[in-house]
This record gives C-alpha cells, sequence and structure tokens, in this order.
C-alpha cells in the first residue's frame, strides 16, 4: 500500500534556556521510529536516523519527545530530546533488524537540546530545565505488513525551539521491544524505513 502524508503543526512558543542554537541533519539511510500511550494523559514518539549532521562529523541522530498532562488538565508538561548520537548508538545492516542503545546522559550538549517544560494554564506560566536523563534501547525488526511512501512537512514551536522536519521515506510497519526511560515498549505504533535526503533542523527563536 502506497499513501503520501503531509503535515504541518504549529505550538505556541514558550521560553526556556537551551544547550545551542542551531541544529541540523541530513537523514539519508535507515531509520526506526515509535509512538506509544503510557497513560490516559501521557505519550511519547521516538526516532532514530543514521545522517550525515551539518559541522560535525556525527552519522546517527534521535528525536523523542514526550507529552503529560496533569489529570485535571490544570497543566502539561512535555520533554523534548534532539541531538546527534554515536553511529555505534543506532546498529543494524538493513531495516529487517535495527538497534538503539544510548543513554541520553552522553548527549554533546554542543550538538544537541534537550529540555522539560512545564505549562500552567490558570497562571500562563512557564517553567523549563534540563530534561531528565536515561537508556533508551530499544529493538525493531521490519514486518512488512503495511509498506507505505510518505512525505512529511512538519513545523513545531515549542520551548523556545522550533524544530522543523522535511522528511521523504519508504517505510514499513514493524514490531519493536525493549525499554525507553525504564517503560516497557508496545509496539503498536513501530515502524522502520529509508529516508532520502530528509532534514531535521532545530532553531533557538
Amino acid at each position: 500500500m502506497k499513501s503520501l502524508l503531509v503535515t504541518l503543526v504549529l505550538i505556541l512558543p514558550i521560553a526556556t534556556q537551551a544547550q545551542t542554537t542551531h541544529l541540523k541533519f541530513t537523514q539519508d539511510a535507515e531509520f526506526a521510529s515509535l509512538s506509544q500511550n503510557t497513560g490516559p494523559n501521557s505519550s511519547f514518539t521516538l526516532s532514530a536516523s543514521r545522517n550525515a549532521a551539518t559541522g560535525t562529523t556525527t552519522s546517527a541522530s534521535m528525536n523523542y519527545l514526550e507529552f503529560d498532562f496533569a489529570a485535571d488538565f490544570s497543566s502539561f508538561t512535555f520533554v523534548q530530546i534532539v541531538g546527534a548520537i554515536p553511529s555505534t548508538a543506532f546498529t543494524g545492516q538493513t531495516t529487517a533488524d535495527l538497534v538503539l542503545n544510548f543513554n541520553t546522559s552522553q548527549l554533546d550538549p554542543t550538538t544537541s537540546i534537550s529540555q522539560s517544560c512545564t505549562f500552567t494554564f490558570a497562571t500562563g506560566i512557564e517553567t523549563c530545565g534540563p530534561a531528565p536523563t536515561g537508556l533508551l534501547s530499544v529493538e525493531w525488526k521490519g514486518n512488512n505488513v503495511v509498506s507505505s511512501e510518505v512525505a512529511v512537512i512538519r513545523e513545531d514551536t515549542m520551548g523556545g525551539f522550533t524544530t522543523k522536519l522535511h522528511q521523504h521515506s519508504d517505510n514499513s510497519t514493524a514490531n519493536a521491544t525493549g525499554s525507553v526511560f525504564g517503560v516497557t515498549v508496545n509496539a503498536s505504533g513501530a515502524t522502520v524505513g529509508v529516508n532520502h535526503s530528509s532534514t531535521l533542523e532545530l532553531i533557538k527563536n
């Protein structure tokens, strides 16, 4: 099955401090991703990609985004972690078997951003700080149950940073096992694929 998806998302900026002001990764090889609900009001997405990073020798990158709403919906917290990772942290020869094994405490602050921000609706006040660190240990095995060609244009502005994703890729469904920050992976939303000159860019506003 072939499909084409184009999305544009905008979330209003809120203030924060971050380690760097501009990152850009060209993703032009295998990638793996998953999305998961971790509770009635919380979810996360995680992706790892092989790439050529502008101005660095890094050949892989990661992108993690988590949303958590308070039980009474009085506030929400998001965690955003994006950056270069060693090529040895994302292994596998083909989309048949890809493995991410990386501790986010090892991120280089000059080639990453890592933040956790909480916004309180009643006061309009947000507070931001460093994101929690921990282990990402996931294995993806492509199963080709559903395959697609995907084109995505997405722009998110959060915590003073704008993330721009331009993705053209061949995708397949996958089975995933492992854990993300101690949460066992439930791989209903797992995907593997190959990027074709896709770009991931982060800009401090």
